[in-house]
């Protein structure tokens, strides 16, 4: 049981490996890079945990020391092997990393900010982008503004730091697994749609929907703790209120959907085109109509 649980916890760590794919409308030769980000991502991410998860079980069991109840591993498992100079650069290593997943967190969201601005979702005025450098700078701002007042708010209620990031870290996992899921599935509908379907692209769908079943059953059972085990119920209340207002869009302004669909795809077809037949500014502006303007695309 507790290996089960491990794995979720793994793989819920693992979670946003692909965020590059976000950056697929600014990329240049995405259908090159946009695959190789994501799969050297994953590797290089989940052979480090796989090192330091050894480091941290070897070396807390050799000096007697409770993994699960050290809130700073590194630094506890240096001073008792006394090697305490190494507490620093480990700290300022983790305020790195920490700096790297928010940043990630806000290049991946505002990239979806953007188009959802476009199409109404959220407020048009989300879909500018800055005249010189072609970001979505009303989107980060906006990002970080409600990302700060959630710290400070948590903060000002007694949360601690490690409970923040568990928390959210956690949350965030199921609207992961459910885009897995929802990728798994659809993508031999989409090659079937291309023409392109194999029976190995059935075979590698099937079997990530079963190692996905790891993760989703152990969110479930055995049943965490408070508030982790509400997250579910929580995530469904999010996606509820998600589809309503879409639909309700949808009824005040018929087409949207079909907007949506032709954007992506518009998108795609961009993205399939040679590197040498466009500019990235072009690129940028067929995936980002916003910036359009900026880069002369019409």
């Amino acid at each position: 049981m507790g290996v089960a649980r491990a794995i979720v916890v793994c793989i819920f760590s693992l979670v946003g490996f692909e965020a590059a794919s976000t950056m697929g409308g600014e990329a240049k030769n995405p259908l090159r890079n946009v695959p190789r980000a994501v799969v050297w991502s994953l590797l290089l991410t989940g052979a480090f945990m796989v090192v330091m998860c050894y480091v941290e079980v070897f070396g807390a069991a050799h000096e007697h020391l409770s993994l699960g109840t050290l809130g700073a591993p590194l630094q506890t498992l240096s001073a008792a092997y006394a090697v305490s100079f190494f507490k620093i650069p480990v700290s300022i290593g983790g305020m790195v990393s920490f700096f790297a997943l928010t940043l990630s967190c806000v290049n991946s969201g505002t990239r979806i900010l953007l188009p959802l601005g476009k199409h109404g979702f959220v407020s048009s005025k989300l879909h500018r982008t800055h005249s010189t450098n072609l970001t979505p700078h009303a989107a980060i701002g906006l990002y970080y503004v409600v990302l700060l007042c959630f710290v400070f708010f948590l903060h000002a209620v007694g949360t601690s730091p490690l409970t923040m990031f568990n928390d959210a870290g956690t949350l965030a996992a199921f609207g992961f697994l459910f885009a897995y899921y929802m990728i798994t599935i659809a993508a031999p509908f989409y090659l079937r749609k291309l023409g392109e379907l194999k029976r190995g692209n059935v075979l590698m769908a099937v079997g990530g929907c079963v190692c996905l079943l790891v993760p989703l059953v152990g969110s479930f059972y055995p049943s965490p703790p408070w508030p982790v085990n509400i997250f579910p119920a929580l995530f469904v209340l999010f996606m509820l209120g998600g589809g309503v207002w879409l639909y309700a869009l949808n009824r005040r302004a018929p087409g949207t959907l079909s907007d949506i669909e032709q954007s992506l795809e518009a998108s795609l077809g961009e993205s399939a085109a040679p590197a040498g037949d466009i500019e990235q500014g072009a690129r940028v502006g067929l995936a980002y109509p916003a910036m359009q303007g900026a880069t002369g695309v019409t």
